[in-house]
């Protein structure tokens, strides 16, 4: 073989796997984080309470009988756990939309802007304080945690957790993956908060998503893929080429009219 081709040839398949590894890297998860190092995740905000929220709420306490009137709302025993109270379709407390709900003898408390955390502990503090329970230890936990996944992967759908915590991934895992044609560098997440919504979006090929606040998902939140420009072509041609069929039939009617007439003046002009 001519050196020259040779060299060529060398360089063409070098290209080759050069652009077929960075086409792998484009459609790997957190691509650049490095591997055997635990990688802190920077943003671990809980979320808060809005309206539309529905709680499950149980207090603890040395002295059974002083909690039971705060646990009728859970229709439970004492010996039953959170489990079985999804099982029974407990009403549990769903949060108003003016972002509150009615506990037993505490009446009316605003609840929306917490946490499930804060919310514990200002209700203990009010059992206390209203010499209802003297050593109340409250567990609360999002009774309706979902999160919407639309657009390129394989089952969208909505995701219905089981606690109080999903990740990206695992909402994204839940719906059979991404597909090939959706783009995971660019992944919007449309989250409620107080007063309106924010978007924003997540790259999923990166090690930054573990800062992201968007790496654990909020009940409530509604994650977008992006298709690649390649499948809105698709998209656009499999829609689009009906119109286009019946735009060109009509341009060689009108085309063939025209020359039809012409030709028949001409005709008549000889004659």
């Amino acid at each position: 073989m001519n050196p020259r081709y040779k060299t060529l040839l060398m360089l063409l398949s070098a290209t080759l796997l050069l652009l077929a590894g960075c086409r792998q890297e484009r459609y790997a998860y957190v691509s650049d984080a490095p591997r055997n190092e635990v990688t802190t995740i920077g943003n671990l905000d809980q979320q808060k309470l809005v309206a539309g929220d529905k709680i499950y709420i149980y207090v603890y306490s040395q002295n059974l009988e002083s909690v039971v009137p705060f646990n009728q709302e859970t229709n439970m025993n004492v010996s039953e756990n959170r489990s079985s109270a999804s099982r029974n379709g407990i009403p549990g407390y769903t949060v108003s939309t003016s972002g509150e709900i009615i506990f037993p003898s505490l009446g009316r408390l605003h609840v929306a802007g917490m946490t499930l955390q804060e919310m514990e502990h200002d209700i203990e503090t009010r059992l206390v304080e209203g010499l209802f329970v003297k050593d109340p230890i409250v567990s609360a936990s999002l009774m309706n945690f979902r999160v919407t996944v639309i657009g390129e992967v394989k089952r969208p759908q909505m995701v219905v957790g089981n606690g109080n915590r999903m990740t990206i991934l695992e909402a994204i895992a839940r719906c059979g993956d991404i597909t090939m044609t959706g783009i995971r560098s660019m992944v919007t997440v449309i989250r409620t908060v107080e007063g309106g919504h924010t978007v924003d979006t997540v790259d999923l090929t990166s090690r930054s998503l573990f800062d992201s606040p968007y790496y654990y998902l909020q009940s409530g939140d509604i994650v977008y893929v992006e298709p690649t420009k390649k499948r809105k072509r698709e998209a656009y041609r499999n829609e689009d080429w009906p119109m286009y069929l019946t735009t060109g039939v009509s341009a060689l009617r009108i085309a063939y009219t025209i020359y039809y007439q012409y030709a028949v003046r001409r005709v008549q002009d000889r004659l």
